[in-house]
């Protein structure tokens, strides 16, 4: 079969046309054949080996990266989507069969708007499992989204506003992408183009109704001066923070003064946790059925595996405000 295969950690995926087949077994029962797939930066993480799980989705070579995506069951012809973790070490989405877990496929209906749905789907994940189950957000509630320019920090407005939050706030970089994110559903942005006193002025003539979440797809600096502004000015302690940290583009560590947590009510939380982890079938479902409704909004493109070959940077990481997907079949 056609598949990108790596050889190693240090070499880029490859365009192989006698990739063998995936074969079923008692766990991974389920043989399916790819439609489309999304390239994350998960993805490319895994294939370069900079993942904690790299040695788990790549335990020997060739092995197929992908880790999610639009398929067809061979045995009954249904349209699945199927999440991370569905797919048997070594045989990856980004190939034209794979095997999966038949418990953990998700049947969607046939008239899914395949290429924008399988772009979304791994990205809107990451807001809809900390919003309705980790956290489990009120309506009325304050949303943060730090990196809201980036494609998941988009779809994390529209996240927030099907949940009911009664503020949205964005932050990002990109002047053109900032200035479209009310059109998707926040109350507010702050742009992190600016020097930090202007940023930190702003960040303190917030709006906040309700508790506070933040959802932070940056991490470094951006945070610290967020973290520095939720600290209150008295003992009048008057909401409830969480921070989700889930992408740490903006630096992978920081200075976390005791103070923020102290007396802001803060806790920090990762993306993953156990309610996330023991009810991932109800937290993809979840996103299909938000997916179903027509009203999020995807910027994707599609290209060929040979095309996903020869022109995809896999050092680098994704482009930040659209999401390209391979069109398989």
């Amino acid at each position: 079969m056609k598949a990108l295969t790596i050889k190693n950690f240090k070499t880029a995926p490859t365009l192989d046309l006698n990739a063998p087949n995936p074969i079923p077994d008692s766990q991974f029962d389920t043989l399916i054949n790819v439609l489309a797939a999304p390239i994350e930066n998960f993805d490319k993480a895994n294939a370069a080996g900079r993942h904690y799980s790299s040695s788990y989705w790549h335990p020997a070579f060739p092995s197929i990266p992908g880790a999610s995506g639009i398929s067809r069951r061979v045995d009954n012809g249904k349209l699945v989507a199927f999440p991370a973790r569905t797919l048997k070490p070594q045989f990856g989405s980004f190939a034209e069969q794979t095997v999966a877990n038949s418990n953990l496929l998700l049947e969607i209906p046939e008239d899914t708007d395949i290429y924008a749905s399988t772009a979304a789907a791994s990205s809107l994940l990451t807001s809809v499992a900390p919003l309705q189950f980790s956290l489990e957000i009120k309506p009325g509630n304050t949303v943060l989204i730090n990196g809201a320019t980036g494609f998941a920090g988009q779809l994390a407005i529209q996240a927030a506003k099907s949940l009911g939050a009664a503020e949205i706030i964005g932050t990002g970089r990109n002047p053109e992408r900032l200035a479209m994110l009310k059109d998707l559903g926040a109350t507010q942005t702050i742009s992190l183009a600016d020097d930090d006193k202007t940023i930190s002025k702003n960040l303190n003539n917030m709006h906040i109704q309700g508790d506070l979440i933040i959802l932070d797809y940056l991490w470094g600096h951006p945070i610290e001066l967020i973290l520095k502004a939720i600290v209150p000015k008295s003992l009048d302690m008057k909401r409830a923070t969480s921070l989700v940290s889930i992408g740490a583009i903006a630096g992978q560590e920081i200075s976390l003064p005791s103070a923020a947590l102290r007396t802001s009510g803060l806790q920090i939380i990762g993306m993953q946790t156990p309610k996330v982890m023991q009810n991932q079938r109800a937290v993809y479902q979840a996103v299909w059925q938000l997916l179903g409704t027509g009203k999020i909004k995807a910027d994707v493109k599609t290209i060929s595996l040979e095309e996903a070959a020869a022109n995809i940077d896999w050092q680098s990481p994704v482009p930040s405000g659209v999401r390209t997907v391979i069109k398989i079949k």
